[in-house]
């Protein structure tokens, strides 16, 4: 595996206009995300990423330091933020975004309320090699596992957790579809599992509604290039929204040297 082409993670620094920001601020990521790549290139990448239904093989996560939540917006300790964007690279996902990033730099981005971000940074940063099929793995901070159950003849959602008895079930289901569409045969997901380790349920604000999600640690075992894809473009519902990240804690059966 060619870990230098097949992968990127990258850190993006933001300054704000004000210290605060919307609570909903996932939406305000992807509003940004859709900008950056409508000036890349003409707007040449903008309908395979958000032109459809096609599956995205990136996540990220937003950091905002120690702020404080309210019901209305978060308040920061000062005017800035991060966000890490993880993308799998063997379609050239992470180089699009990469350039776009670059063209966005030192842009004055307006957001509600007489708010702005610009984003002043842009930085690679380390992405670990999985070569064993047991990887211990934690959702990355303000990030966390979304398994979203759809019902067409209802219209409803339902939103699963590791305390619900069918989560592994339905977390397996989704993560072989993602697999499968992103072109692994299904011969190497047979033995695909994933096991709460230590987690707990979180309520998240995501389009004007709150949503349950997983938070913490998970046993996964598969395929290691299919947990590489998984780390590198996120897992489980709505990846590319801001949920889905993970950090690497460790390779191997716990106990293992």
């Amino acid at each position: 595996m060619e870990q230098e082409v097949k992968d990127m993670r990258l850190e993006l620094q933001f300054d704000l206009d004000k210290p605060e920001i919307n609570l909903d601020y996932r939406r305000l990521i992807l509003s940004w995300l859709k900008a950056s790549l409508t000036r890349c290139n003409q707007g040449k990448y903008y309908e395979r990423y958000f032109g459809g239904t096609e599956q995205k093989d990136y996540s990220f996560t937003v950091l905002l330091g120690r702020a404080k939540f309210t019901r209305e917006k978060i308040y920061l300790p000062e005017p800035k933020m991060k966000v890490i964007f993880s993308a799998d690279n063997r379609h050239k996902t992470g180089l699009i975004f990469y350039s776009s990033f670059l063209g966005m730099k030192n842009n004055h981005y307006p957001l509600p309320e007489g708010n702005a971000m610009t984003l002043r940074r842009v930085s690679q940063k380390r992405e670990q090699l999985i070569n064993e099929s047991t990887i211990y793995f934690q959702t990355c901070l303000g990030n966390g596992l979304c398994i979203r159950e759809h019902d067409r003849e209802t219209n409803r959602d339902r939103f699963i957790t590791y305390k619900d008895s069918d989560f592994r079930e339905k977390a397996i289901e989704i993560l072989k579809y993602q697999a499968s569409m992103a072109g692994f045969p299904e011969s190497i997901l047979e033995d695909l599992s994933i096991e709460p380790v230590q987690c707990k349920k979180v309520l998240v604000y995501f389009y004007k509604r709150y949503i349950d999600v997983s938070v913490g640690i998970f046993k996964m075992h598969g395929n290691p290039d299919v947990l590489q894809y998984f780390y590198e473009a996120g897992m489980c519902s709505k990846k590319s929204a801001g949920f889905g990240q993970v950090n690497i804690l460790r390779q191997g059966e716990a106990g293992d040297e």
